[in-house]
């Protein structure tokens, strides 16, 4: 017996002395090991490492890097990685990756190394076209990848700013300079303009800060795009990420403004974009998303009544309440238009919100079911909690053509994850919501549910979808139909952010 324990204690001694010989010889080659991404070299908090031949570099800074955007569940040790044109799923010590919904195999697992997500060149390989040369001797990392393209530029009035937005297939570096006699706002992007829609590289704005925008290659490794600009201004240039893009902002005076048209609201000339209306810089920010809109109305009532209206009427009160309480305020839109399904939680990931709210309004599939009454609260789950739910969430999210599931292995991993990474504190958001819908409009009490929604899909706070009422029954069509009563789910709303934000939030 004593032999057995010397022996015992022997083994771990020598585990944890074989532990600590191991951390040194890690941190020795991550002191030596440059990375460099078409001849930038790759800074980072954490230096790559190299085990068995193989070199980890860490996750979020090459990621991010080349343009993606990433987003860790560590319940289930997941990495999704959401690039411009892909996602790349990888879970820590398994053998897998998932690349838009294929299996891939992999030689090499990622791996949790320092407390940081460090993955293999392997799956580099998958996050973009790259070529990577590894030089044992020099220990020089070189990742080549295709030349990044403009994919296009567009413009938008608001009234305090003319924005254009360069698309880049992928992340790229960039300078600005300003040229007078004429004035000039000079971008200078290493890409290409091959891809560029002709009627793009130069097109007239024609606004009071903005004469037009011309774009050309420079040389053979530079696009140069340059904005006319007019009177007096300030500009601020920055970069936003899945997708890509350069955003110059060119700024009015302080105390004037852009006359826009009042039947033309601030918004994007070309292509499509999300508008935002923000509140005060506060500590929290929050998210509002109403439901449907622009040529998606959503329930209709008997009278005519559409969701699309009563949702929005209930944001934009909802929205000044919450400003007023000094919480920063987006919303995925606050007017009359098109907004994808997708699109929606990805302002609220972006935005890095604390809370996600969309608002519905409810409506009876069945004929003869207009005595179907109440309000209802859903967080998401992969499975329904009843039938009534099931109802809604296919009628919610009829305006995506990508609902699925899917029913391999590491699916079934993002999707339970996506429950438990966020179930938690949306389930306690979303009882205290109910809480207060009822008190404040005295309906029926329908509690609170579960149901796979793609507008709550993916996202890492706590976020709810909310049916204020039946469009379906006559009599709360009625309420709906006042803005005294929308003002009064505002209410119940506003009330339960602030609950919610100010008790529970600091321990999420």
């Amino acid at each position: 017996m004593i032999g057995r324990k010397v022996i015992t204690v022997f083994v771990v001694v020598f585990s944890l002395i074989s532990s600590f010989l191991f951390t040194d010889i890690c941190t020795a080659e991550q002191e030596d090991i440059q990375v460099l991404l078409n001849g930038f070299t790759l800074n980072s908090e954490v230096s790559p490492v190299l085990i068995n031949d193989h070199v980890f570099l860490p996750a979020r800074d090459i990621a991010e890097v080349l343009g993606g955007r990433i987003t860790w569940f560590p319940a289930l040790k997941l990495l999704n990685i959401n690039m411009s044109d892909r996602e790349v799923s990888v879970v820590i010590d398994i053998l897998e990756a998932e690349v838009n919904g294929n299996k891939v195999n992999l030689e090499t697992p990622p791996e949790m190394i320092q407390n940081r997500v460090m993955i293999p060149v392997e799956v580099v390989r998958l996050l973009a076209e790259v070529e990577v040369n590894w030089d044992k001797n020099s220990r020089k990392l070189e990742i080549i990848r295709q030349q990044p393209f403009v994919t296009g530029i567009r413009n938008f009035t608001h009234p305090d700013k003319t924005r254009v937005v360069i698309d880049m297939s992928e992340r790229s570096p960039y300078h600005v300079i300003t040229l007078s006699n004429p004035d000039r706002i000079v971008v200078d992007v290493n890409g290409s303009i091959s891809q560029l829609n002709p009627e793009q590289r130069e097109f007239a704005v024609e606004d009071p800060l903005v004469n037009r925008v011309r774009t050309g290659q420079f040389d053979q490794d530079t696009v140069r795009i340059v904005m006319d600009v007019k009177g007096n201004y300030k500009y601020k240039i920055f970069d936003l990420a899945s997708p890509q893009r350069i955003v110059v902002d060119i700024l009015v005076p302080p105390g004037q403004q852009i006359a826009v048209a009042p039947d033309i609201a601030p918004q994007e000339i070309r292509g499509k974009d999300v508008p935002v209306a923000t509140g005060d810089q506060g500590k929290y920010i929050v998210v509002i998303d109403p439901g449907h809109g622009g040529s998606q109305p959503g329930a209709i009532g008997l009278s005519g009544l559409k969701e699309k209206d009563v949702v929005l009427g209930v944001a934009l009160h909802l929205r000044k309440m919450l400003q007023n309480n000094g919480f920063t305020v987006y919303m995925t839109r606050d007017r009359d238009i098109d907004v994808p399904l997708e699109s929606r939680p990805l302002m609220a990931l972006q935005k890095e919100a604390s809370v996600f709210i969309s608002i519905h309004v409810n409506s009876a599939l069945q004929k003869g079911s207009s005595t179907a009454r109440g309000v209802e609260t859903y967080v998401l789950n992969s499975r329904y909690t009843d039938a009534s739910a099931r109802d809604v969430a296919d009628r919610e999210n009829r305006a995506s053509q990508n609902y699925h599931y899917g029913d391999n292995i590491l699916n079934q991993i993002i999707a339970d994850l996506e429950e438990s990474a966020s179930i938690t504190f949306s389930l306690d958001f979303a009882d205290i919501i109910q809480k207060k819908l009822v008190q404040y409009t005295g309906l029926e009490n329908r509690g609170v549910k579960q149901a796979p929604f793609i507008v709550l899909k993916g996202v890492n706070m706590a976020a709810v979808l909310i049916e204020v009422g039946f469009i379906s029954n006559p009599n709360e069509e009625k309420l709906l139909k006042t803005s005294e009563f929308q003002e009064k789910i505002a209410q119940a709303l506003n009330q339960a952010v602030k609950d919610y934000l100010t008790n529970m939030a600091e321990s999420i």
